[in-house]
């Protein structure tokens, strides 16, 4: 009877180990497989202080995630960054890197199947601080103009890429308006951002001082030289 009894419990305890096997086996995999394709914004990371990239990356790569379909409802596109490794870019020039697949971290029972694109064109360049002449940007109607134009301060120090600080001969101040009177003026103004993009001035904020005289132009009137009307005789 006692063994009976034993090899009973003995089969009991099997039977509900492959229960309990296969009901695992049915939540996990019994949901199914499925992929989704989603728009992960691409981020360039430890790029060196010095350095940086001067050509347009994309913000967002293509990404296509394959696994369980309960595990792909539940992703955040939000929480998902791709991200490039530029921590050993110290010298000028072109280089390609990858995108760092392995750091994109992704719940268990999902994995990456394609990424759009993959590779990527990196421009690197140094990063320099330049002295640059500041030039007066008058917005004023046809007839006026300012003569003997003084600007302080005459420079101002920009810090962008070396290969655009050094072709930029002279930053443009904020557009000026001057109030439509003949006579010396005298105005506070800004520095009208540079068209290259990321240059911009090393200290936040400068403050620049226009002096000069404003003119209004003569107009001057052509005068008709008068035809003959005399008679032949």
């Amino acid at each position: 009877m006692k063994q009976s009894i034993d090899l009973f419990r003995r089969y009991n305890l099997q039977f509900w180990a492959v229960v309990i096997a296969i009901a695992l086996w049915l939540q996990v995999h019994g949901q199914g497989e499925g992929s989704v394709s989603m728009d992960v914004p691409l981020q360039v990371q430890a790029l060196p202080a010095d350095m940086v990239i001067v050509n347009d990356l994309p913000d967002h790569v293509r990404v296509t995630i394959t696994g369980l379909q309960s595990r792909l409802k539940d992703l955040r596109q939000k929480d998902l960054i791709m991200p490039v490794n530029a921590s050993d870019l110290t010298t000028q020039g072109v280089v390609e890197r990858a995108a760092h697949i392995s750091a994109l971290t992704l719940p268990v029972g999902l994995h990456i199947e394609k990424v759009q694109p993959d590779r990527f064109e990196l421009q690197v360049d140094r990063l320099v601080t330049r002295s640059v002449p500041v030039k007066a940007h008058f917005e004023l109607p046809e007839g006026w103009q300012a003569t003997i134009v003084s600007i302080k301060p005459a420079k101002v120090q920009l810090t962008g890429p070396e290969v655009w600080l050094g072709a930029l001969r002279a930053v443009d101040t904020s557009p000026i308006r001057l109030a439509l009177t003949a006579g010396a003026f005298e105005t506070k103004t800004g520095i009208e951002s540079p068209s290259g993009k990321a240059i911009r001035l090393t200290k936040s904020k400068v403050e620049i001082v226009v002096k000069g005289i404003l003119v209004q132009k003569q107009k001057t009137s052509r005068r008709h030289k008068p035809i003959g009307t005399g008679v032949k005789s």
